[in-house]
């Protein structure tokens, strides 16, 4: 019992050490050495610590320390992040089965996103600038979303795309379990950017709020020209501003805006101390290798809706406009997610 009673100590005095992190708090705790009667550090990482048992230099064994370093260091707020998520999404599934309606889909959906938000937003203390800039980003995009496809689904009734889906159990449970994978994914960069109090790169500040600016307004003048082109002219299909360039420019705009959102965080996402040894050095990039997972799952999200290989989005639109000689000249000649300017 002794082996597992160390392990449940460290990983205790890990967990300590990261919400300290989060707070603000210094790099490092102190905690009494059982049998030296003296303090001595408790890394952030133990993996990357120089002199984690108080006096020895080299780094911990990694068959021990990688996953109680990863789990101790990220564990929390992935928890915490992926217990509102699903928190959400359940109640969407449950209204799903129970109302039988649509309504609620893309509020709960999107909107869950800005509750993840809300221990960030709502923490007493002072959190870094970089964390706060994170939170804020993915709130504004959220609400801003959320509420335009609420105002949407009010105006059209129902979503064509989720009709037959949500005719069944099966269909119905999963389309909430991947709306729950889509949030806990998407949302990588900022989750895994709330686990280090670390203030990031200014020049990656700045360049990551511009790329986000340049993406919330790419999707929402998509959605926006979209929505009123549609007012005007009921049954044709889109092809004017910068649908005239991307048959789904708002899908661009928010790889762009979630982009950003990654690029705020990474520099913070790196721990790689100068004098670390090659497993070291690729040990300390591991947050932001997870990070990255959430723009490579948009893009195979996006992509897949947009070939039909995943969605019936495809089928729907040719059956709708197949027999325009316009619109099968369209998909030909305009790429379906990243524009071409020249």
């Amino acid at each position: 019992m002794r082996p597992f009673s160390l392990f449940i100590l460290c990983t205790a005095a890990q967990s300590i050490t990261s919400a300290e992190a989060f707070h603000g708090a210094s790099a490092s705790s102190r905690a009494k050495c059982p049998g030296r009667g003296r303090d001595v550090p408790i890394s952030r990482d133990p993996f990357l610590n120089k002199n984690i048992r108080g006096g020895e230099t080299g780094a911990v064994r990694p068959s021990s320390a990688l996953p109680m370093s990863l789990l101790g260091s990220v564990g929390g707020p992935l928890i915490q992040s992926a217990s509102i998520f699903a928190a959400v999404n359940g109640l969407g599934a449950l209204l799903s089965l129970v109302g039988k309606t649509q309504i609620h889909v893309d509020l709960l959906g999107t909107g869950s996103f800005a509750l993840a938000m809300l221990p960030v937003l709502l923490a007493k203390g002072a959190a870094v600038t970089r964390i706060k800039l994170s939170a804020a980003a993915v709130t504004l995009w959220s609400i801003k979303l959320a509420s335009f496809l609420l105002y949407r689904i009010i105006k059209t009734g129902h979503d064509a795309r989720l009709t037959d889906l949500f005719k069944t159990f099966s269909g119905t449970i999963s389309f909430w379990i991947f709306s729950l994978l889509w949030g806990l994914l998407c949302s990588l960069p900022h989750t895994l950017g709330t686990t280090t109090s670390s203030p990031g790169n200014p020049t990656a500040l700045i360049a990551g709020t511009v790329l986000y600016a340049a993406g919330l307004m790419v999707e929402t003048t998509a959605d926006w020209q979209k929505w009123m082109f549609k007012s005007s002219n009921p049954g044709k299909f889109c092809n004017v501003g910068l649908w005239s360039i991307s048959q789904h420019p708002n899908w661009f705009g928010n790889l762009l805006l979630w982009g950003g959102i990654l690029v705020i965080n990474a520099p913070a996402l790196i721990d790689v101390p100068t004098d670390a040894t090659f497993w070291q050095q690729i040990w300390g990039y591991r947050k932001l290798a997870m990070a990255a997972i959430s723009p490579l799952f948009m893009w195979a999200l996006f992509k897949g809706q947009a070939d039909g290989s995943m969605t019936t989005t495809v089928e729907l639109a040719n059956a709708k406009y197949g027999a325009d000689s316009g619109y099968i000249k369209y998909i030909e000649e305009v790429p379906m997610i990243i524009p071409k300017l020249f």
